[in-house]
């Protein structure tokens, strides 16, 4: 009986996991080193799952039986902070009246491909028009859905906007700001990122690849679009957290 109870928690907390950041049910639960023949797209599961208080309880137990890859070599960002190569902005509407800026340093001798996809991104403009479509509040904040507002997709650098693989997962998620990227039902990655409001983001480690962190006073707007109020279960802002402009810094 316990331990059916147990499979059942790390089930579902897999699931909620699959809800905030769009993997399948399927997909999930294998990852978690547990198959299992259902199958149910994270649509789903934001209809039944999507309150953040609710992800928030429950997310951290679908990792313990993670089995971290073999070659992993880890870094601790806030003990051995990356090279910062590059520095990146984004200029964001908030509650359709604040303008404000987000300055972002990427690690682009620890994440090359990664890096080289987001800056490019990042420099052509390519940003501007979208959104930050999932807010949750003292986790995280998730845009760059190019193409599609509603976040399930999104389109890198590579021709035809084609996913891939990211470098690495060799940064933990120990500081907040980390930008991180977003990945797909397949595992690979394309525009959309996030970023990290806490401290202790242990979940997303072996799962989700760091390639920069907000830089400065910057982690401020972070805080402001953090709070606004959202939309359940998928927890959209009821006022849409535009972005205006990308580009490089000098």
């Amino acid at each position: 009986m316990h331990s059916t109870i147990s499979v059942r928690i790390l089930l579902l907390s897999c699931l909620v996991h699959d809800a905030a950041y769009g993997f399948s049910f399927t997909s999930s639960v294998k990852k978690c080193g547990i198959m299992e023949p259902l199958q149910l797209q994270c649509d789903d599961v934001d209809a039944g799952f999507g309150r953040r208080g609710f992800v928030q309880s429950t997310l951290a137990s679908a990792f313990f039986v993670a089995t971290p890859p073999a070659h992993a070599s880890y870094i601790d960002p806030i003990t051995s902070p990356p090279e910062i190569t590059k520095r990146v902005f984004i200029d964001v509407l908030i509650n359709n009246k604040d303008e404000a800026r987000i300055e972002i340093g990427l690690f682009g001798e620890l994440m090359p491909r990664t890096v080289g996809n987001f800056a490019k991104l990042f420099e052509s403009n390519s940003y501007a028009g979208t959104n930050f479509y999932r807010v949750l509040s003292d986790f995280s904040i998730q845009g760059g859905a190019i193409g599609d507002a509603s976040g399930k997709t999104g389109q890198s650098s590579l021709d035809g906007g084609l996913p891939f693989e990211p470098d690495n997962f060799n940064l933990k998620h120990t500081k907040e700001g980390l930008v991180s990227a977003v990945r797909g039902l397949d595992g690979r990655i394309d525009s959309r990122f996030f970023i990290n409001c806490k401290d202790d983001a242990g979940w997303a480690d072996d799962r989700y690849a760091a390639f920069g962190i907000v830089l400065g006073n910057s982690m401020d707007v972070v805080k402001r679009i953090e709070k606004v109020p959202v939309r359940p279960p998928k927890n959209s802002p009821v006022t849409e957290v535009r972005i205006l402009k990308s580009g490089a810094l000098g």
